[in-house]
């Protein structure tokens, strides 16, 4: 029985990891665009609408909106809205558009998940099977630890 494998975990231990499996295997799929603006529209192409769980105001909560521009001019980037909690207004007006390019986009989706697998491990106390397989494993080669600045251009 060694330290790391299933057979050390309780059952309740091995029904969260499965909770958390399915609950990563529901968030790789890609999801639909929920909006298509058609080519009249301003921002015309693809739209992706989150809506966070938290209630800010009364009536709906903050909405986040991700979009793809099919203008030739623009579409090499994709843009993010993020909604301001603290000022009151139609969330699908007014909202401030961050440019970002798909490698960008990716590096953030990738960091979110991350970060969301780290905080279900802390709150449940059971550690995630990647924490397990790297500690087993050791720790990571030189260069694929923690982020590092990019060492100084020379002058």
């Amino acid at each position: 029985m060694n330290e790391g494998t299933f057979d050390a975990l309780t059952l309740a231990q091995i029904r969260q990891e499965l909770a958390q499996l399915v609950a990563m295997a529901d968030t790789t799929g890609r999801p639909k665009p929920d909006v298509i603006n058609p080519p009249g529209h301003a921002m015309a192409g693809w739209e992706w609408r989150i809506a966070q769980d938290v209630q800010v105001d009364r009536f709906r909560p903050p909405l986040w909106l991700v979009r793809t521009i099919d203008d030739s001019e623009v579409r090499d980037c994709l843009y993010v809205a993020e909604p301001d909690p603290y000022r009151a207004y139609d969330w699908l007006q007014g909202l401030d558009f961050t440019a970002m390019s798909p490698t960008d986009a990716r590096r953030l989706a990738m960091a979110l998940l991350a970060a969301a697998d780290r905080v279900d491990a802390q709150n449940t106390a059971v550690p995630s099977l990647v924490d397990r397989r790297q500690k087993k494993a050791g720790p990571p080669p030189p260069g694929h630890g923690p982020y590092r600045p990019p060492a100084p251009r020379p002058a």
